[in-house]
């Protein structure tokens, strides 16, 4: 009983990272969604699956879409800063996608749904990178189909519980 309990909890970033592409891909089901895209936002989640809201070393995860507005929205000064509009839609992106029911009681997901793009769309002007530029503008065009796949995902890791296989 032992290993099989040491075996559930012992899961590393590039575990995280395959439940969350493998997953991505099964929920997008026939919707064509780019590779790159794909593996971005399975970082994302795997990422915060894997961050503690009291990092201190980065931008933890908020706790739900208000203080991600109090974080990211309310001080304009942070909206042309594009690694800061980039952390703010990837925060949208994970409470808006992947717990849409859940925020769904208390906010507007379809308002931030907009946020979420407008923020990838502004990430792309201010990126010095060419490549970064063109994948945030990709992303901003995308965004409402991400929330919308990480969403199913979300939905059918909660039904199969039982059966979710990391490796």
């Amino acid at each position: 009983m032992d290993s099989l309990f040491e075996e559930l909890i012992a899961v590393d970033s590039e575990s995280a990272l395959n439940f969350f592409v493998n997953n991505l891909r099964e929920s997008a089901g026939t919707e064509r969604v780019r590779d790159d895209e794909t593996f971005y936002v399975a970082s994302i989640l795997a990422h915060y699956s894997q961050t503690s809201r009291a990092d201190t070393t980065s931008i933890p995860s908020m706790a739900n879409l208000s203080e991600v507005f109090d974080s990211f929205i309310l001080p304009s000064s942070l909206l042309s800063d594009a690694e800061i509009l980039e952390i703010g839609g990837s925060q949208i992106l994970l409470f808006a996608g992947f717990f849409r029911d859940q925020m769904a009681t208390r906010h507007n997901v379809r308002w931030y749904d907009q946020v979420g793009q407008s923020m990838y769309e502004k990430a792309s002007q201010y990126s010095r990178d060419v490549k970064k530029r063109e994948f945030f503008d990709r992303m901003s065009g995308s965004f409402p189909a991400w929330t919308m796949i990480c969403n199913q995902m979300s939905r059918s890791c909660r039904d199969n519980r039982l059966l979710l296989r990391l490796n």
